[in-house]
């Protein structure tokens, strides 16, 4: 290099160390400890290094110690929080650099300080600029540090713990931190890791365990001795994770007198009827099953095992639950204020239904009466309303909806994951398919990922529909562009028209008659010559049971999501006789409402093990069913696929 390229490159440095401006400050992420003591100290000002690279050059003419002391200088615009400076700087340093462990140490800085802007597009760089370093002596922590990170943001839970056990991080810090990650896996990844990731063993162990054993107090107080008994030397076996320790000690939820608060006369009397019968369903199958219990424990001369915790002062509680009072009150016509006069007795309260009741009674039931509602409010998402393990200091509501958002969001999360990136939305013209579209693109911009909008597609009727998805796909451009070529050539073209090649995945938020319609529209809008067909997916909203076969085949190659209650080869044949016995004209949205009766029910003992494990889900009818901070239920759905007439369920993790 030139001593005008060196005076160059130092007047851009000392510019950039001279202009003002705000410190960069780092995006929230999981904490990673990247220092090491290779690290540069910090001498009084960036400015300083900058003289001694000019002395050094000056005096030996080395452009190696020149160059040592100038990434010295990038290094501490980074550790004072400079990072676009000290990026800058480094653009203009790296054309100029030639020995190999000043490049790698240079792109190490480079990296962090991308990974520190924590933008889509700084992350992209960051993995592009980290994949050309070679491991260094000396940084190699920071190098598994930064990793870490850059995995974490693409969620990619398994490498980021690799990594991250592999650098400095200080315990327990770092173990809580591999917790941490790991706990976004689903129980068949650990089980998979077992065999992958031997080093991560004592976590996915722990984590397994907690899995299993979450819902069954007794057997977690077990597992979770004999795991901590068995690695004893482990950082977490003396400071286990928080969720864990209060999951030991945590008190049953006072359930033995129930309060049901629904509408069982007037206009949405239908709906509050299905709702009690699913109730009713799940309390008489439970009562069967404590009954068949003591049978048991009778004929082996045992006395029923009414204490399942090693604290003797749940014993009182526990045996409440297995004989509970169940009372149903007609909530219609009834202000807040009667509601709550009615359920002063009672313990917990199921309901109410009505959004506006949900609000209102929030507020006047007493401190330590234990709400699950059958909706879920704005203010819900947002507003945690309850300390779990501290009942008498806040509130301790629950909230369970059939949220047509969970759908979109699961539908969004599920194929970005596996690898769609151009999808377009074909939605109705109402509001609950607007909230599911808003949800669905809301989700899809989440995370680091740089992604392309979504297009959308509104429509009100059939023939709109059909000018929608001509013109989204191009078909109306390509029709176009035929008649052209037929004026021009003035003969009759033989041809087929072409839809965009860049979109490889529709999603429709429609009812089953408008998706009836809407699917052989799309199919018939997609050019023969693709190199693969277009993936069509929707919610519940475009499924029925009702669906004759030649509605299904109209329906053909539509993947969709639903709840298990709704979908073959579930578990619950018996229920679903039995309610077809009783009920044969029942409509799909009565049926759906049934199995949320159900389910609410069955999940009363275990509302306060969910919300303090969010890991954590329950089977159920209307889904896998999860307990978020501030108590609103989320459920994740099956999928399912419509192969000529027939509906099957997809095996997916």
């Amino acid at each position: 290099m030139s001593l005008y390229r060196f005076l160059l490159t130092s007047l851009v440095v000392l510019l950039l160390a001279s202009c003002g401006g705000a410190s960069t400050k780092p995006v929230e992420a999981p904490t990673v400890n990247q220092a090491t003591p290779s690290r540069p100290p910090v001498i009084d000002t960036k400015k300083d290094y900058i003289k001694i690279a000019e002395e050094t050059f000056a005096q030996t003419g080395s452009l190696s110690q020149r160059n040592e002391w100038l990434i010295k200088a990038a290094e501490a615009l980074q550790q004072q929080g400079e990072c676009n400076k000290s990026l800058k700087f480094l653009q203009v340093l790296l054309p100029e650099l030639t020995e190999q462990r000043q490049i790698n140490t240079a792109r190490l800085i480079y990296s962090e300080c991308l990974v520190t802007l924590g933008t889509p597009e700084a992350l992209d760089l960051a993995k592009q600029s980290l994949s050309d370093i070679k491991l260094i002596t000396g940084y190699e922590h920071r190098v598994y540090a930064l990793q870490a990170t850059l995995f974490s943001q693409q969620q990619a839970w398994l490498k980021a713990s690799q990594a991250l056990l592999r650098s400095d991080m200080p315990e327990p810090a770092k173990s809580q931190q591999i917790w941490r990650w790991l706990q976004n896996l689903e129980l068949s990844e650990l089980r998979r890791a077992q065999s992958t990731h031997g080093q991560l063993q004592s976590w996915l162990q722990l984590s397994i365990i907690l899995h299993l054993n979450g819902l069954k107090p007794q057997q977690l107080i077990e597992q979770v001795a004999n795991w901590q008994s068995t690695h004893s030397q482990h950082a977490l076996a003396s400071n286990l994770p928080p969720e864990i320790t209060r999951a030991l000690t945590q008190q049953a939820l006072p359930a033995a007198n129930i309060a049901v608060l629904l509408p069982l006369s007037g206009r949405l009397a239908s709906q509050g009827l299905a709702l009690k019968e699913g109730i009713l369903a799940a309390y008489l199958a439970n009562l069967a099953k404590t009954a068949s219990q003591d049978t048991t424990m009778a004929t082996n001369n045992r006395e029923p095992a009414y204490n399942l915790y090693t604290n003797n002062q749940n014993t009182q509680s526990i045996a409440d639950t297995r004989y509970r009072k169940l009372r149903f009150f007609d909530s219609a016509l009834k202000t807040p204020e009667q509601l709550n006069a009615l359920v002063a007795d009672y313990d917990f309260v199921l309901g109410p239904l009505l959004k506006e009741s949900i609000t209102a009674l929030s507020t006047l039931l007493p401190e330590d009466k234990v709400m699950l509602a059958l909706n879920r409010t704005d203010s819900d998402l947002v507003n945690p309303t309850t300390n779990i393990f501290n009942p008498g200091l806040n509130r301790e509501h629950y909230f369970f909806a059939l949220a047509p958002e969970d759908e979109a969001e699961q539908l969004a999360s599920y194929i970005k994951q596996q690898g769609y990136r151009h999808p377009i939305i074909f939605t109705a013209d109402n509001s609950v398919t607007s909230r599911m579209t808003d949800a669905f693109v809301a989700r899809w911009k989440s995370g680091g990922e740089i992604l392309k909008q979504p297009d959308i597609a509104v429509f009100s009727d059939s023939k709109d529909m059909r000018q929608q998805a001509e013109s989204l796909l191009d078909v109306a451009q390509s029709k176009a562009r035929i008649r052209q070529m037929e004026n021009v050539a003035d003969v009759e073209v033989f041809s087929v028209e072409r839809n965009r090649q860049d979109v490889d995945v529709i999603v429709l938020f429609a009812n089953p008659e408008q998706t009836e319609l809407l699917n052989p529209i799309i199919e018939a809008s997609l050019s023969p010559f693709a190199a693969k067909p277009l993936a069509v997916f929707a919610s519940s909203r475009s499924y029925s049971m009702e669906l004759s076969k030649n509605s299904l085949r109209d329906l053909r190659n539509l993947t969709f999501s639903d709840m298990p209650w709704m979908l073959p080869g579930h578990p619950w044949s018996n229920l679903a006789n039995q309610t077809n016995e009783l009920w044969p004209q029942r409509q799909d949205s009565l049926l759906r409402l049934f199995a949320m009766g159900f389910d609410a029910y069955e999940l009363i003992d275990n509302l306060r093990q969910l919300k303090g494990l969010p890991q954590l889900s329950k089977q159920g009818l209307t889904g896998k069913l999860n307990v978020a901070d501030n108590g609103v239920l989320h459920r994740h759905l099956p999928l399912a696929k419509i192969i000529q007439d027939r509906v099957t369920v997809l095996a997916v993790d």
